[in-house]
This record gives C-alpha cells, sequence and structure tokens, in this order.
C-alpha cells in the first residue's frame, strides 16, 4: 500500500508541476496530447503553404497551373486588364510536362518556378493578389528581340 501511496503521490507532483509550466497559449486535449495556441508559419505567411500537386489533364496553360495552385489559396493572380503583355504572353504558354507533378514546396516557390526566371513576384497582402514583374535584364533583351522579329537564325 505504501508503494501505490508513493506512486499516486509522485504523479500528483508531475501532474501540478506541468499545470503550473502550462498557460494560456497552451490548451491540453486528453491526458497526453497539448497545442501551442498560436497560427502556424502557414496561416500567418500564406505564400508560405506547403503545397504538393498533380495537375489534372484540363490544366494545359501556365496561366491555369497559377490559377490551381491560388485557386485555395487566399490569392489570385491580379486582374488580366493589369497585366503586361510579357505576363499574358508567359501564362498563355502550354505547361511543361515536367511540371505535372510539382512539389513539394511552398507556394510561393512554385509561382515562381511556374512563372521562370525573366518574372520576380510582388504581392499585394491587402487585396491578396499575385503579380509579376519582368526583371530588368529581361526589358532589354525584349528590345533586342523586338529587332530581330522575322530574322531566321
Amino acid at each position: 500500500m505504501c508503494k501505490c501511496f508513493a506512486a499516486a503521490a509522485a504523479g500528483l507532483l508531475l501532474c501540478a508541476a506541468f499545470s503550473a509550466q502550462a498557460d494560456d497559449s497552451m490548451t491540453q486535449f486528453g491526458r497526453y496530447l497539448t497545442a501551442i495556441n498560436k497560427p502556424t508559419q502557414a496561416q500567418t505567411d500564406l505564400l508560405s503553404q506547403t503545397m504538393q500537386v498533380r495537375f489534372p489533364q484540363t490544366v494545359q496553360t501556365i496561366g491555369d497551373a497559377m490559377n490551381y495552385l491560388l485557386k485555395f489559396s487566399g490569392y489570385s493572380l491580379i486582374a488580366e486588364k493589369n497585366r503586361s503583355a510579357e505576363l499574358k504572353n508567359t501564362l498563355s504558354k502550354p505547361l511543361p510536362t515536367v511540371d505535372r507533378d510539382f512539389g513539394p514546396m511552398s507556394l510561393k516557390d512554385g509561382l515562381i518556378t511556374l512563372i521562370g526566371p525573366a518574372f520576380s513576384l510582388a504581392h499585394d497582402p491587402l487585396n491578396r493578389t499575385i503579380n509579376f514583374d519582368l526583371k530588368p535584364q529581361f526589358k532589354s533583351d525584349k528590345k533586342i528581340w523586338e529587332k530581330h522579329k522575322g530574322v531566321k537564325v
């Protein structure tokens, strides 16, 4: 009986010590599970959420893939009327086969991978919109390409 009493007393002391350490930032669920009462990184920074996707056959263009990724993220692409000609052109390109199975990676990395190296991601956290700006080094390349349009190599 003495051993039972000692074990029960030790258990009570352990529970008291644990509950003394617990504060309002933790919630206990059941006997062995506790949870921290704070949002996750992905909940506070929506572009950091991890995603992995296999695009369905209905997704044919880079723009389709972008919209598919953003569908449940809380973000959307900027309105088509506000997109640059270069962005519209890139979004209309076929989705590369290598990008059909995508991730795991953050949403931000996924968007940057899909759009390619010529653009940088710009997001508006207030309106939760995504835009892509053409990088300066590609603006000068654009002038070169326009100058040589129709020239066969």
